[in-house]
């Protein structure tokens, strides 16, 4: 069985590695946990490798394989995958790699293989009245029946406000979905083309309101409204209207004015490291100058008064045995007037 990835996948897996914050909430509503948004989120290894009936090696690769680490350090591993169509093989899939993730982390204790499987969930792009709630596994062993279900989140039943009241923030790129059946009507109606523009002039609106307040990081506001252009752009290509009314909102005022922000953010934020760490350099810079400076002028200086005293006290001597004052300046190779100086000098002590 062949993985095949879709531009929705690489849009998730974008998310995951790119804005891992945004998996939080999104793992709150899966599992009905009561994670703070303040947890750590690590990407663990996504490629699986498993042998198929004939013992050929074959690749799988996970959307995320991630291990949340809590305040108090304790850390639970969860798999989710983004399906955009139903093809009837999810169960095993999501088998195969749960298997295989778990054994990733195996342990033996006294004798006995552990294997801890992670929380998995299945994001649903696509969705009807069949779709279930979850996905159902049965291990049977010996007489004993184990029943592995994994819950299934469908993005069309998320209206705007519940993913902005829940910041379900990574279902953005994705809320298009729930227009796709209509895109033909849409697409020649200027009434119906109105509506989905204003529609996304809310969300562009809302995302700046989650920016302004802090919520969110305005980096993050700009990777959605991105990779929503991206998820456009491949679902609605044959729906030019569609896809113009969408792109204009999310990757014009909305994503150059985020860019900008990012830039400017950036910008003043290098200035200041610039400008911290240029002070902190000049100022030892100049330290190790005025060092280097000081240490030249000491050892200057103590040659010269070295070299002064030697001379004072060899024509000191000279002078207590007899010798002139022309005499002394000849052997010490100085001028009638330094000798006469020193000897003054040493007069006036005396």
């Amino acid at each position: 069985m062949e993985t095949i990835n879709t531009p929705y996948d690489d849009t998730f897996r974008t998310l995951l590695q790119d804005c891992p914050e945004l998996v939080v909430p999104l793992i709150n509503e899966l599992f009905g946990t009561n994670y703070t948004g303040r947890e750590v989120v690590v990407s663990n290894e996504n490629e699986i490798f498993l042998r198929n009936p004939e013992g050929k090696k074959e690749k799988r690769v996970t959307d995320s394989n991630l291990t949340l680490i809590s305040l108090k350090g304790i850390s639970k591993r969860y798999h989710l995958e983004c399906q955009s169509t139903a093809d009837g093989t999810m169960e095993i899939r999501m088998w195969e790699y749960d298997a295989q993730i778990a054994l990733m982390n195996k342990e033996y204790r006294d004798g006995v293989l552990y294997v801890n499987f992670p929380d998995s969930a299945v994001i649903y792009l696509r969705s009807n009245s069949n779709t279930p709630d979850e996905l159902k596994i049965c291990i049977c062993v010996g007489k004993k029946e184990i029943f592995y279900e994994i819950p299934i989140l469908k993005v069309k039943n998320y209206t705007l406000n519940e993913i902005f009241e829940k910041q379900l923030w990574m279902l953005i790129p994705f809320y298009i979905f729930r227009y796709e059946k209509e895109f033909r009507k849409i697409n020649g109606d200027e009434k119906r083309l109105r509506s989905l523009r204003m529609e996304y002039e809310n969300v562009a609106a809302r995302l700046d309101q989650e920016c302004q307040s802090g919520r969110m990081k305005p980096i993050t506001g700009g990777a959605l409204c991105e990779l929503a252009n991206n998820v456009v752009e491949k679902l609605a290509s044959k729906y030019d209207n569609v896809e113009k009314e969408v792109t204009e909102v999310m990757g014009g005022k909305v994503l150059n004015y985020r860019s900008k922000e990012i830039f400017r953010e950036a910008m003043e934020k290098g200035l200041e490291e610039g400008r911290r760490k240029g002070q902190e350099e000049g100022r030892e810079e100049g330290l190790e100058e005025g060092r280097k400076e000081g240490r030249l002028e000491g050892r200057l200086e103590g040659r010269l008064e070295g070299s002064n005293q030697k001379t004072v006290e060899l024509v000191t001597k000279k002078y207590q045995k007899g010798d002139s004052v022309s005499k002394i300046a000849e052997d010490l190779l100085m001028s009638v007037e330094e000798v006469e100086e020193i000897l003054g000098k040493m007069t006036v002590s005396q």
